[in-house]
């Protein structure tokens, strides 16, 4: 119960303790409770999972550990962004050794993007439940299988599953979890951490392809995949180094609420217990005292009965007798002591929790109109990453030297990224990322533009370096600025959620760019088609930033008000 919201409930007649005898009846839930595994003071029980802590009673530290955090979140992204990046280096082989059309192999990318993503939400469910390390050791074993089986493959087809859903839904329980971790450990520092920890999909895409190159050159397709696998076993050493965060917990707190739970499933108080130190007649002010010391002073008006209870004044002792025996055996003993009842209760009302705190955000106009600008990111950059190689050939530059270019793409996009992180957390530009951010968008949108215009290994270089610059900025501050949005408490909700939008876009572009492709025999539509979503990215941030002005405008007018 909430500080200042005391209540008195008749049940029939006023029920006024007297000395010490209703202490002694909580004293001993107290007490059952105490005894129970893992509610010590200090102690993190593993029945009682961190979801259960309010974000507020977590501190960041803004370092320590949180560095090591950081680097596992960093080798996740090299290994599940990086591998996402560079497929246009796999589409490029597996249009070769199965003759398929542009939209079915593109498919496959949309799939294994689409699981990545679109699964960010159960991943951060299930990071609360079961902590961000367990769920990414098994996302790393799960992405390393995929691998491994994509690497006999009969017919392309098989890849959907084993490549686009298996491996795909081993990345997804890798990347939401690392990102929310390292928001969790950093609040001033957090625009660093994030684009450190981020910047490894701008190395990934950097070592990945030449090296995905070399190994088919070496042990043919199914040596590279079977490499590959292996090396996605990294991820649960990652996954190893995510300590939970301790969180503050209030005991004494703990022990109200837990007490008041108690009570509240007999029926008979729907408030915490109350201790009344002070019966005075029917028109005078009494002392009330919660648990926690709170005095509050509330009036007894005169109630319309008999003259006969009128004129009464005596008050009925708060006594353990007068409470239902189930109340002082059953729900003390039973629920507070068994710990296999209290971690079901426990995990059903965290899974409730979650998806009212999702419900919410869908609610929320800021919320979607930011969502619907990251499904436009993810119609956008995805596409041209994956035609960059084809197109390139495509106008002559031979196939040797197409990996190159997401090399180039990658250095830029990782100069990008230290850049935003430098910088951004300054004073002088930390209100204004937002507008970096929306700028990103409406730049990248003409590059992808532009692409189709060029002829050699030169020009398409610098459109390379042009998208990784871009597209690195935008990445790197998008963590950021959905803190700044939305606020940092609910990040691990409005992250899973907006990765649900961005796997949307990324399930749809690449199989409806392939499709443009083999309408129109060229790659030149496919990269128009990319350019255009940049540009209603930019203009559904734009709005975003409209309504959150409102909203801010609304609020400050209630205040002056109140």
């Amino acid at each position: 119960m909430a500080d200042g919201d005391v209540s008195v409930h008749a049940l029939g007649e006023e029920l006024c303790p007297t000395d010490g005898e209703g202490e002694k009846y909580i004293e001993k839930c107290v007490q059952d409770l105490e005894g129970a595994p893992g509610s010590a003071r200090g102690e993190v029980s593993e029945e009682m999972p961190d979801c259960v802590v309010s974000p507020t009673e977590t501190q960041a530290p803004d370092g320590g550990w949180g560095w090591m955090c950081v680097f596992g979140c960093f080798i996740v992204s090299i290994l599940g962004a990086g591998m996402d990046r560079t497929f246009g280096v796999i589409y490029l082989i597996l249009i070769d050794m199965f003759g398929s059309s542009a939209k079915l192999t593109g498919g496959i990318l949309s799939v294994f993007s689409a699981c990545r993503l679109c699964l960010g939400p159960v991943s951060s469910s299930l990071a609360n439940l079961f902590t961000a390390r367990k769920v990414v050791i098994s996302g790393g074993l799960l992405s390393s299988l995929g691998l491994i089986l994509s690497a006999f493959p009969p017919n392309i087809y098989y890849l959907f599953f084993t490549f686009g859903l298996v491996a795909g839904f081993g990345a997804a329980l890798c990347g939401t979890p690392s990102i929310v971790i390292v928001g969790q450990y950093f609040h001033k520092k957090r625009a660093l951490a994030n684009s450190i920890a981020t910047v490894g999909a701008g190395i990934g895409s950097l070592i990945l392809p030449p090296f995905l190159t070399y190994l088919v050159y070496l042990f043919d397709y199914s040596g590279q995949m079977l490499i590959m696998g292996a090396i996605m076993l990294n991820q649960v050493v990652s996954g190893a180094l995510y300590r939970p965060l301790a969180p503050r917990r209030n005991h004494d707190r703990q022990v109200r609420s837990t007490t008041k739970s108690a009570v509240k499933e007999h029926n008979e108080f729907e408030e915490n217990i109350i201790f009344v130190e002070k019966c005075m007649d029917d028109s005078q002010i009494i002392d009330i005292t919660t648990a926690d010391n709170l005095e509050v002073k509330q009036t007894f008006t005169e109630r319309k009965t008999s003259s006969a209870v009128r004129g009464s004044t005596e008050c009925h002792k708060l006594r353990p007798d007068t409470f239902p025996e189930s109340i002082q055996q059953e729900k003390c003993s039973q629920t507070f002591g068994n710990p296999v009842k209290r971690s079901t209760v426990v995990r059903r009302n965290a899974v409730l929790h979650e998806l009212r705190a999702y419900g919410n955000l869908l609610k929320d106009a800021r919320f979607l109109t930011f969502g619907l600008n990251w499904t436009c990111l993810g119609m956008g950059p995805p596409t041209g990453l994956m035609f960059l190689g084809a197109i390139a050939e495509e106008h002559g530059v031979p196939r040797s030297q197409s990996p190159f270019l997401y090399s180039i793409l990658s250095i830029f996009d990782i100069a990008a990224r230290i850049m935003v992180a430098l910088l951004c957390d300054r004073t002088w530009l930390r209100w204004r990322r937002h507008h970096v951010y929306n700028m990103g968008f409406v730049v990248l949108g003409v590059v992808l533009c532009i692409v189709p215009e060029g002829r050699t290994f030169l020009q398409f270089s610098a459109c390379a370096s042009f998208i990784g610059m871009f597209q690195g900025t935008i990445m790197s501050l998008s963590y950021t600025v959905i803190a700044d949005v939305l606020g940092p408490e609910m990040l691990k909700h409005t992250y899973g959620l907006s990765v649900l939008f961005y796997s949307v876009g990324t399930l749809l572009a690449p199989s409806t760019a392939g499709l443009l492709k083999d309408e129109y025999g060229t790659y030149r539509y496919p990269f128009y088609f990319a350019g255009w979503w940049c540009f209603a990215g930019a203009g559904f941030f734009l709005l975003n930033t409209y309504l959150n002005r409102k909203t801010k405008a609304k609020r400050e007018k209630e205040t002056l008000r109140n």
